[in-house]
């Protein structure tokens, strides 16, 4: 969960964000991450609601090996919604999808 949040705040706090972010998770360990602990990640983005206007209408994916990965992910994706982010978030297990998803070549 640290690495997560550590992640996420370099991200918010860089000086330029942008519209378009890929997220590979394909080697990450979240097997001890609870379903729960998703909401902390949602609200945790919450806290940089001030800087959601430069990336209104952006994608965010993340790209996942295990079931459990994609799960968490489109947990998120729905916490998304619910906050308001507007942000579109969707997991891809492929690569390829992702990277198509998001208009890039």
């Amino acid at each position: 969960m640290d690495e997560i949040l550590g992640a996420l705040k370099s991200f918010w706090e860089g000086c330029d964000l942008t519209l378009n972010t890929l997220w590979d998770a394909r080697n990450a360990v979240v097997t001890n991450l609870k379903s729960s602990e998703i909401g902390n990640i949602a609200g945790f983005i919450g806290q940089y609601r001030n800087r959601f206007e430069e990336r209104k209408n952006g994608k965010a994916t993340i790209v996942a090996s295990s079931d459990l990965q994609y799960g968490l992910s489109r947990i998120l994706g729905t916490l998304y919604e619910r906050e308001n982010v507007p942000i579109k978030l969707q997991p891809f297990r492929k690569m390829e999808e992702a990277i198509q998803w998001l208009g890039q070549s």
